[in-house]
């Protein structure tokens, strides 16, 4: 985890806080002129319980009971 700011330079402002890895995908404009476009997330039925924690999970952006490919 980062902390970045204008605190450190002397000036006062907020502070943010920015951490390492990968974010959720954006449906922001997926879904063209549909509205609300909402990110969601499909999992797979793994077979056994050992394979639970590893099973792939992807992400569809949906709007009015049709999908669109995430960008």
């Amino acid at each position: 985890m980062r902390r970045r700011g204008a605190a450190g330079r002397g000036r006062g402002g907020p502070e943010t806080v920015e951490i390492a890895g990968s974010r959720l995908p954006d449906c922001s404009h997926a879904c063209g002129s549909c509205y609300p476009c909402r990110l969601v997330m499909v999992s797979f039925v793994c077979a056994s319980l050992e394979e639970a924690e590893t099973c792939p999970m992807a992400y569809k952006c949906m709007c009015r009971n049709k999908s669109y490919p995430v960008p």
